[in-house]
């Protein structure tokens, strides 16, 4: 068996373009190589400018992956020193070079013991923006508590659907947990997450940032973390709902249709969940002893939302963020 192989690719250039505003800059730089599009997380680096000096990590883009296909600035030259200041004492990404450090809800005040609401549970991030809309589509006036995991991206500001949710209008709290970072509320794990959101919100959904790791075995996968998501709420006395993720035009066998991620997750779930779907086509499906709920999707706009997943939007894989927009609706007719 080849052993383990870790690397990272590192190039040095200079800042030629900088766009964006906020939390999250999209900047050109020209390296030994030629210019390279990266992406700057200005909380990490501080704020760039054209000359500026950088070193960016380019692992990612070497490697020609999808969704995490960019380059990073890992530092900026021209804002050294950097000196910590603000409270808190909790790290994250800790014991790398990156390591930073946050002010942890828990260093705040003491948790809840239970967690006494629906905790929908998401694999994909795809799912989040149609969960929520179902939510609010059954009832306008409820706050959703967003707690995402370290399962994919970690910095939050990575998510445009965040910042979508953000603009929308309606109650949306979020929560990094983990190694992720950059949310209106830091914790340290998921079982904290859930009841620090539990004080706040309605209706929590738990799920990863962009970015789900698959590496086409059975267990080798981040979305399998709706699992143990599933073992999290039950044990805190909260409802758990599953999203099962279906797809009609992946091209991979094993996710068509109800996904081999979403049995797996249910596979080593410890504590029963509800499984919702919106089709009668799964009515021979025994995922006991999970329950399986039908439940009608709320009737939306769904193609002004712009929804992707895996590169596929809607009508295309409709079922899909169906699915997704129903959970939110089962789980709010709980709380009318």
């Amino acid at each position: 068996m080849e052993g383990s192989i870790v690397e990272i690719g590192l190039r040095l250039g200079k800042v030629t373009e900088v766009g964006g505003e906020g939390a999250i800059l999209k900047v050109k730089v020209e390296t030994d190589i030629g210019e390279r599009a990266s992406l700057v997380y200005t909380n990490l680096t501080g704020p760039v400018a054209v000359g500026d000096t950088v070193v960016i990590n380019t692992t990612a883009v070497d490697l020609n992956l999808g969704s995490g296909g960019a380059d990073f600035v890992l530092v900026n030259l021209n804002n050294l020193p950097r000196e910590i200041k603000g409270k808190g004492h909790i790290i994250k990404l800790r014991y790398t070079p990156l390591q930073l450090k946050v002010y942890a809800e828990e260093e705040k005040q003491e948790m809840p013991k239970e967690v006494c609401c629906p905790v929908i549970l998401a694999e994909l991030h795809s799912m989040l923006l149609p969960a929520c809309y179902g939510v609010w589509a059954k009832n306008p006036k409820l706050t959703v508590g967003y707690i995402m995991t370290d399962g994919g991206a970690l910095p939050i500001d990575y998510s445009e659907t965040v910042k979508t949710l953000k603009g929308s209008g309606y109650r949306f709290i979020t929560y990094t947990a983990g190694h992720a970072f950059g949310g209106d509320r830091e914790a340290v794990n998921i079982y904290s997450a859930l009841a620090l959101a539990s004080m706040e919100c309605d209706v929590l959904i738990a799920g990863m940032g962009p970015g789900v790791v698959g590496t086409g075995s059975t267990y080798g996968t981040t979305a399998i973390e709706v699992g143990t998501g599933i073992n999290a709420a039950a044990s805190l006395g909260g409802r758990p709902i599953v999203i099962p993720r279906i797809m009609q035009y992946d091209r991979r066998g094993r996710h068509q249709g109800l996904s081999h991620h979403t049995l797996t997750s249910l596979k080593i779930a410890l504590a029963p969940a509800e499984v919702v779907f919106t089709h009668k086509r799964w009515a021979d499906l025994d995922l006991r002893p999970h329950k399986v709920v039908y439940w009608g999707f709320p009737h939306m706009d769904y193609g002004a939302f712009a929804l992707r997943t895996m590169g596929r939007g809607y009508p295309e894989e409709a079922e899909f963020f169906q699915t997704a927009a129903a959970a939110g609706s089962y789980a709010a007719s709980m709380l009318t």
